[in-house]
């Protein structure tokens, strides 16, 4: 019993390997910007608690800056609420955990697990220790990131363009999501939303209310075809 729980939490882990990768230098550009203003335990511990990548990043150049603390704990929640989506979604997948572990599971939600792990359940029956799997592997890379940015961020050349590592790993996990026409239009119309939105509203925003619409306007299509 436990040698196939192993196994399938394994599952989870290999397949979400190659993504974490993409993931450390993001990880020590977050370490190397934040070792600026935070005491060494203090960025160790955000990333340990907090594990949200970009979130923990524009934290640590706010204080490198000078902000105070209010406005840096909004504009964390803010850029996490996306979050409430994915988890919306990835609800189907894990019901049969125990909801006494529910917390925990939910601190593994990332966009990269939660990518690899909806990509693996459109093909297979929903596992939820694939997910978990998933999530340890993304929670792992990123503590090594962190703490390689601790220990060498002084040492690392700028312009090297850590920062943008993250965003390209998730146009890449978007390939492994858009697989026929309709989600590809979809992808299409909420990026042109969310750029379109960013006039009017804030940027932390433009991406909620883009997603919002466009997932809205896909489960109209999806409706107004099946009933044609």
């Amino acid at each position: 019993m436990a040698h196939g729980r192993l196994h399938r939490i394994w599952r989870g882990v290999r397949a979400t390997l190659p993504v974490g990768m993409s993931v450390i230098p993001f990880g020590v550009a977050y370490g190397a910007v934040a070792a600026q203003r935070l005491a060494s335990w203090q960025v160790e511990l955000m990333s340990l608690t907090v594990f949200a990548g970009t979130a923990q990043f524009i934290a640590a150049s706010m204080l490198a800056q000078g902000s105070a603390y209010w406005p840096v704990l909004v504009t964390g929640i803010l850029i996490n609420v996306r979050l409430l989506l994915l988890s919306a979604a990835l609800v189907p997948h894990v019901r049969r955990i125990p909801r006494i572990l529910h917390p925990a599971v939910a601190q593994l939600l990332t966009d990269e697990s939660f990518a690899v792990s909806m990509a693996e359940y459109e093909r297979r029956p929903s596992d939820p220790l694939f997910f978990v799997g998933s999530g340890l592997t993304i929670y792992a890379v990123w503590q090594v990131g962190t703490m390689a940015g601790l220990i060498f961020g002084n040492r690392i050349p700028s312009g090297l363009g850590l920062e943008y590592a993250l965003p390209g790993s998730l146009i890449c996990l978007l390939f492994m999501l858009v697989r026929d026409r309709r989600a590809a239009a979809i992808a299409l119309l909420a990026g042109a939303l969310a750029l379109a939105s960013r006039r009017l509203v804030s940027p932390a925003y433009a991406t909620l209310v883009a997603t919002l619409l466009a997932a809205t306007l896909g489960v109209l299509w999806r409706r107004c075809r099946s009933r044609c």
